[in-house]
């Protein structure tokens, strides 16, 4: 494996503007994430936190402990478990939904930015900082995680689909995976991809992590673990019931405090809205933020004078109704995207968050939230922007002599740029001049007899005018896609790269998943990339381009 890194310094939007632009930061974050200064700011505000806004530390490692047993629960594990019932432990967390056998690539590279922040953090630190993954299993859109996409022979993208039955609005941790269903897919998987020496050991492996009945969220829990338990990831799932008791007395926070939290969003939205940025969240003028499950199934709860609403299921409740039941069945509620990062302040004591740019863009609405409920933000930082590269594209990236800015962000153009070089000199003016000279010939010849006949000549002339040079355009046409038949070979290969790294012309992470690259070469180059440590605080956005 070999590493090559670009910053990237062009852009626009609002994570451009994170990147770039230190007052729109201070307008919408706790900390400039480029000025090291933050670091300690953040540290001293962590130590010096009161004990009652943050979940008591030996019950949350007793929650971790017991959602982790026995599987999940590698050496280097429990080795961060112990380390976080220190009082100066700290966290880096990032998460993501429980991708199928860990959703798109960025999944992987987001869990590696963990990694990575959490060692580089202990460094700078010298105190314990624990790498933490928070699955999103509370969430009920199903529809988002239940496929992958894999590289199609034809440089299409392919998606390759698990159906499992369940409610339409249940969270995706009840989501019952049996291993006959699965095996069965994996093996149907497995017919989809060439045949290389690796493939047994990827669908060995699988079928080895789902042996017996288990949630939809427990797999993808083990495949995550399997990559990164040896590094000390601690996983933690975000409907966990163990998880949910200790949560208990902040839903009650939320419930109470839910109108000033949608004020202050709204607030923030509004301000993001004037630095022309659109709203990064839907807001509604009722909506608490919070979800509750009504017969297995997620309804989100809102507010209606003195009396909250479950969705249109026609379930109501009083606040002090809600409060007894967060007291009493906590495992009831779920966060939505606002009151998840609050959630999760209030469990660890958080370090960085490591966010995508979609989160770090609903993230600049949050700070007032934060402080709502007597937490600051912590220090947010984007994952690393990774591509990996095959040994055919790399190869094609050889023969067509282009640069790793191309690959980022020019392989369309190169692409036209390659084609134009190998049409006949001048080909679109020499039609045009055609064109020209035979309209001129024809006008005149039409003038000619319109005098000389009369009649409809002009009328029949115009007609067979439009027929000529529309013949023209035709043979204009039919050049180009003969050049491009002549040059079938070249352009082939120039789809076969914009298909590895640019499928449906999105970025690789976001699309393909790591099945098909263990499938071709193995999945050490995991490990290989955890130990390269590419991470820092500057200003810079970097993409990372792996060749395996």
């Amino acid at each position: 494996m070999k590493l090559e890194t670009i910053n990237v310094q062009e852009g626009t939007g609002l994570f451009h503007s994170y990147l770039e632009n230190e007052a729109f930061v201070r307008s919408f974050y706790a900390y400039t994430p480029w000025e090291k200064e933050s670091i300690s700011k953040r540290v001293s505000y962590l130590d010096q936190m009161r004990p009652g806004l943050a979940a008591p530390r030996l019950r949350l490692v007793e929650a971790l402990q017991s959602y982790l047993e026995p599987e999940l629960s590698h050496p280097a594990v429990i080795r961060n478990l112990e380390r976080l019932k220190n009082p100066d432990s700290l966290v880096v967390i990032g998460g993501q939904q429980a991708g199928l056998l860990s959703g798109p690539l960025y999944t992987i590279h987001k869990a590696i930015t963990v990694i990575q922040w959490a060692r580089r953090a202990e460094e700078m630190l010298n105190r314990p900082v624990i790498p933490v993954f928070w699955i999103a299993g509370e969430d009920h859109d199903f529809e988002e995680v239940n496929h992958i996409w894999i590289d199609h022979p034809e440089n299409k993208s392919r998606k390759v689909k698990l159906e499992v039955k369940g409610k339409t609005k249940q969270p995706v941790s009840a989501y019952v995976l049996t291993p006959e269903e699965t095996h069965s897919w994996l093996e149907s998987l497995a017919r989809l991809l060439p045949d290389h020496e690796h493939k047994k050991e990827w669908l060995d492996r699988m079928k080895q992590l789902i042996g017996e009945p288990l949630s939809w969220t427990r797999f993808f829990a083990r495949v995550m673990h399997d990559f990164f338990g040896k590094w000390g990831l601690v996983l933690i799932d975000s409907a966990d019931p163990g998880l949910r008791k200790l949560e208990s007395p902040f839903f009650r926070e939320l419930i109470m405090k839910s109108p000033r939290l949608l004020q202050h969003v709204a607030e923030k939205t509004i301000m993001l809205e004037q630095w022309g940025f659109p709203a990064p969240v839907e807001l509604k003028d009722n909506q608490a933020n919070l979800f509750i499950l009504i017969d297995g199934e997620r309804y989100p709860l809102y507010r209606e004078g003195e009396v909250w609403q479950a969705g249109e299921t026609g379930h109501r409740f009083t606040e002090a109704e809600l409060l007894h039941l967060a007291e009493t069945a906590p495992e009831r509620f779920s966060n939505n995207v606002i009151t998840r990062p609050l959630m999760q302040e209030y469990l660890f004591p958080v370090l960085f968050f490591v966010g995508g740019p979609g989160e770090i863009a609903y993230w600049g609405i949050l700070r007032e939230a934060f402080r709502e409920m007597g937490l600051e933000m912590p220090i947010v930082l984007p994952r690393e922007q990774l591509t990996l590269i095959d040994r055919l594209a790399e190869k094609r990236i050889n023969d067509f002599s282009l640069s790793w800015m191309d690959v980022f962000s020019r392989l369309e153009e190169k692409r036209a740029q390659w084609l134009e070089e190998r049409k006949p000199p001048e080909l679109e003016s020499r039609f045009l001049h055609a064109k020209e000279s035979i309209q001129a010939l024809h006008r005149r010849l039409t003038d000619e007899l319109a005098g000389e006949i009369g009649m409809n000549m002009r009328e029949m002339g115009r007609k067979n005018e439009e027929k000529v040079l529309a013949q023209i355009d035709y043979f204009y046409r039919f050049a180009k896609k003969a050049i491009e038949t002549k040059h079938g070979a070249g352009l082939r290969q120039w789809d076969e790269l914009i298909a590895s790294v640019r499928p449906d012309r999105k970025p690789q992470e976001r699309v393909y998943n790591v099945i098909q690259y263990w499938n071709l070469y193995g999945i050490n180059w995991i490990d290989e990339l955890v130990e390269t440590s590419f991470v820092d605080i500057d200003r810079a956005l970097r993409h990372h381009f792996v060749i395996l």
